[in-house]
């Protein structure tokens, strides 16, 4: 008898630090809600599905701007993420991943910022978000690609018109975007926190000292390389609990 008590003592035990370990719900977390904006509020003078770019007699209208990303990170306070974005980091507290993906991005095209996706992250400061624009290719972005046949080997696409004739430019860009936040998010326990990632294409088709505007329809390979330094120098991130696209006072 005195042995079947120590045993269902210890079978109790055990069940107690089980249900501690593994809570109904997650300790120490709270939300983050990833919003993706073109252009800020009081960007234009008033709400457009275009983002009109006019140098001299140029024109470019862009009417619709997709990217493809992967590994969307973001890094705590005095926290590191892998310098290769490659390297498994899942497990480390220090820059948990938003989304593996590939993952399409398909941001507005008109003032204020739209929710993409929740995702539960541990409650702390981060001042860093970071991803990867993708080309999908190989056995690894099958799904992907027969999911968006016109994404394959294109991670950049763009739709709009030059001096009136429509034109569609894509590019095969792959590159890490390490983004500093000027003001860290504060994720909070059971909180909510907005966080944008801005795109500002206003600049994508601009010369280098920003007083002409390139022509998408016939792009020379200097021309090409300047456009793609200037997606690389776009990006931005910011708090954005009002989704304005723009930073919260």
């Amino acid at each position: 008898m005195q042995r079947s008590s120590c045993v269902a003592a210890v079978l109790l035990v055990a069940a107690a630090l089980a249900c501690s370990d593994n809570p109904a719900g997650p300790e120490g977390q709270g939300s983050v809600v990833f919003q993706l904006a073109t252009t800020g509020t009081g960007a234009t003078t008033a709400p457009s599905l275009a983002v009109t770019v006019t140098r001299g007699t140029d024109v470019i209208v862009i009417t619709d701007v997709q990217l493809v990303a992967r590994k969307i990170k973001l890094e705590q306070e005095d926290g590191s993420c892998p310098a290769n974005i490659e390297e498994d980091a899942e497990e480390e507290a220090e820059c948990p991943n938003l989304k593996l993906g590939p993952l399409l991005l398909d941001p507005p095209i008109e003032e204020g910022a739209d929710p993409t996706f929740t995702v539960d992250l541990p409650a702390g400061v981060y001042d860093e978000l970071q991803l990867q624009i993708h080309k999908p290719a190989g056995s690894n972005d099958v799904a992907f690609i027969a999911a968006n046949p016109d994404f394959d080997g294109v991670s950049i696409r763009v739709n709009g018109t030059w001096n009136g004739t429509p034109f569609t430019f894509t590019t095969d860009l792959t590159q890490v975007i390490e983004i500093e936040l000027e003001d860290p998010i504060v994720v909070e326990v059971d909180g909510e926190t907005g966080l944008t990632l801005l795109l500002d294409v206003r600049s994508w088709f601009l010369d280098q000292g920003g007083g002409a505007l390139l022509n998408p329809l016939a792009l020379s390979q200097e021309a090409l390389s300047r456009v793609e330094q200037n997606i690389r120098q776009s990006f931005h991130a910011f708090e954005d609990d009002d989704q304005n696209g723009a930073v919260d006072d």
